[in-house]
């Protein structure tokens, strides 16, 4: 019994056990990207356009950015990753827009597989401003803030999944239909 809910539908001990199951399953996945002591150490205000700006201005201090792999290059002991940025929503997840502030570099410890993180991946970083440096990109010289990395998330590739076969798909009988390759199950990819 849940003696503490009033509901009708908690007087049977499996219904607030699933309500209970459910509510832990869920908690995990509202987890935060970067960790709780980084977060903190977080300069307030300080957005993606404010560093651009003035990067120098803010060596030392903490930021978290967000965005899609345009190169990996890894170096000795270390890999360099330039990110085109973008808007990083609630979870911390960069936004599939194609809406864009500039580009930036992570330099992360370690070797950094250019398999995983590869071009056009999503990427957050949480990392300390180390200031700016200048390359070409494309015929002009560009200002590239640098970050270095303390905490990455590379979030997952996204897989569109085709809709299921519709009535009369071609030659649609009961759970199976003729497709391109034969006979299948209704659900096969």
């Amino acid at each position: 019994m849940c003696p503490s809910l009033k509901s009708p539908s908690c007087r049977r001990p499996e219904v607030c056990m699933g309500w209970l199951l459910f509510v832990i399953l869920l908690l995990p996945s509202c987890a935060p990207t970067i960790s709780k002591q980084l977060r903190q150490q977080v300069e307030p205000g300080l957005t993606f356009a404010r560093l651009a700006a003035d990067p120098e201005a803010y060596k030392e201090k903490i930021i978290i950015l967000g965005g899609v792999i345009a190169q990996t290059t890894p170096k000795p002991g270390q890999t360099e990753l330039e990110i085109v940025q973008k808007k990083l929503d609630y979870f911390n997840e960069p936004e599939s827009t194609d809406a864009s502030e500039g580009r930036f570099l992570v330099i992360a410890d370690g070797f950094l597989d250019p398999l995983i993180y590869q071009k056009d991946r999503r990427i957050t970083v949480a990392g300390e401003v180390l200031g700016a440096e200048v390359r070409p990109l494309g015929e002009v010289e560009y200002h590239y803030p640098v970050i270095k990395a303390r905490e990455m998330k590379l979030w997952p590739k996204f897989k569109p999944t085709p809709p299921p076969p519709y009535w009369g798909y071609p030659y649609y009988w009961g759970p199976y239909y003729w497709g391109p390759w034969g006979p299948g199950p209704y659900l096969w990819p």
